[in-house]
């Protein structure tokens, strides 16, 4: 039973992680976009990524597979290097919407620069990327060995 609660709960967060990206995409395609709003939804993203690993984890030590399971699966590994590439990448456009929203705060006109704006928005697109291979992995590596 452990082990199904926890699937269940990784696979809510993964869900939570996906919406919150979505919405972030949304808002930087939305003219006069709220920075403030910008970097709750980020955290969103945040508050939810630390879940799937915290949950990721769990089921590695107390899930049915056990740890011999994952060390040995690739699919996993790989998992994991693109979990962490985007959790590098997603700093590079936080970076931004704090400065947006530090901005917006003596300035209630403040716009992010259209620069800026279209570097966070490929930042965000290639983090959108990226979660393609990673849940191939991630159902690869249910199913290892083939």
């Amino acid at each position: 039973m452990t082990d199904l609660v926890l699937a269940i709960l990784h696979h809510i967060a993964v869900f939570g992680l996906v919406a919150a990206l979505a919405m972030e995409a949304a808002m930087l395609r939305t003219p006069g976009v709220d920075p403030a709003r910008l970097v709750r939804i980020d955290a969103g993203f945040g508050m939810a990524a630390l879940l799937v690993l915290a949950v990721g984890v769990s089921r590695v030590i107390w899930g049915g597979k056990g740890w011999a399971f994952y060390e040995a699966n690739p699919f996993f590994w790989a998992k994991i290097g693109l979990f962490a590439a985007i959790g590098l990448i997603s700093v590079l456009p936080t970076l931004a919407f704090f400065r947006w929203r530090g901005a917006a705060r003596g300035d209630r006109g403040f716009t992010p620069p259209a620069g800026e704006l279209g570097r966070a928005r490929r930042w965000v697109a290639l983090e959108a990327l990226l979660l393609v291979p990673l849940l191939a992995s991630a159902a690869a590596m249910a199913r290892w060995p083939f």
